[in-house]
């Protein structure tokens, strides 16, 4: 094989994650693509290295003998280029310690789970590491921490991968809301039935389309959102009805612009975990903030 290029860098992580999730169907979750795509990559990264590294179809995934070789080298490779990066920040003077933590947003008005706490706490115990904070999606989150990219993510629906530690989190429940405008808002929920349910037209999570539409049966998607701040917006419109966390859509509440429909009924619980590498370099590190988290 040439000398390898960023591409196949790519295409080696992405086999690596294939490998980590056992097959394609739970890896297109992980790094969001089709599988059509990740076909694609892992042919290309064949061809590259002139082997066969993995069977795929009705019998399932399994790697080939090659296939075995060339992820044992790979993770070595990975963790190789993990510690060169670390080298040269310490050669160049740069901060050598950071924790890279990703989240689902809305959280800052989850009381079951502290993440400022958590931060301000492991801010003292570790003041000389440098953190990180971004939102994102649960499957993009979960992309991530496969990759290397971030530390520790913290979401609900993650999907169980070889390798990976997962600390179990408070849940979040979630309540179907329509706000102010909205032909249900001044509707005692008594008349509010399945049939209106079944009708109306939902707002779900571009991110979890199945779930949403399928939860309490199939509904019709109008509108689809990224994000939770995306969703309280479209159900402000009263155009929509959706799920909302009720620490968010109880603060709408409060203001008179949105109210729960049917919580009795039309309500769900997420599951929160804290996932991380325990095995990668500063493992530690991230031990600390999950305790910290975790409580």
């Amino acid at each position: 094989m040439r000398r390898l290029s960023d591409t196949d860098l790519r295409l080696i992580r992405i086999f690596c994650t294939v490998v980590d999730c056992r097959g394609f169907r739970e890896a297109q979750i992980a790094l969001n693509m089709a599988q059509s795509t990740l076909s694609t990559h892992i042919a290309t990264l064949e061809r590259n290295l002139g082997k066969r590294l993995c069977e795929r179809g009705r019998r399932g995934f399994r790697l080939t003998p090659a296939g075995e070789d060339t992820y044992a080298a790979a993770q070595t490779l990975l963790r190789d280029l993990e510690r060169f990066e670390a080298a040269m920040d310490r050669i160049h003077g740069r901060q050598t310690t950071r924790l890279r933590i990703g989240t689902v947003d809305a959280m800052t008005t989850f009381p079951g789970i502290d993440i400022p706490g958590a931060i301000a706490r492991f801010a003292a115990r570790r003041p000389e590491v440098l953190v990180e904070l971004e939102t994102d999606t649960p499957a993009a989150l979960q992309k991530s921490l496969l990759s290397g990219a971030r530390d520790i993510v913290i979401g609900p629906g993650f999907q169980p991968m070889p390798g990976i530690e997962y600390v179990e989190l408070p849940s979040e429940e979630h309540h179907l809301f329509c706000g102010r405008s909205h032909p249900w808002f001044a509707l005692d929920d008594s008349r509010i039935g399945q049939a209106d349910f079944l009708s109306a037209a939902f707002s779900v999570r571009s991110y979890q389309h199945f779930d949403d539409t399928y939860r309490l049966g199939r509904v019709t998607a109008r509108a689809t959102v990224g994000s939770m701040e995306a969703q309280e917006l479209l159900i402000l419109s009263g155009a929509y009805v959706g799920f909302l966390p009720d620490h968010r859509g109880r603060l709408w509440a409060g203001l008179g612009r949105m109210r729960p429909i049917r919580p009795d009924i039309w309500s769900f619980r997420s599951r929160f975990h804290l996932a991380f590498d325990p095995v990668r370099e500063g493992a530690a590190i991230r031990r600390d903030f999950a305790r910290e988290l975790a409580g």
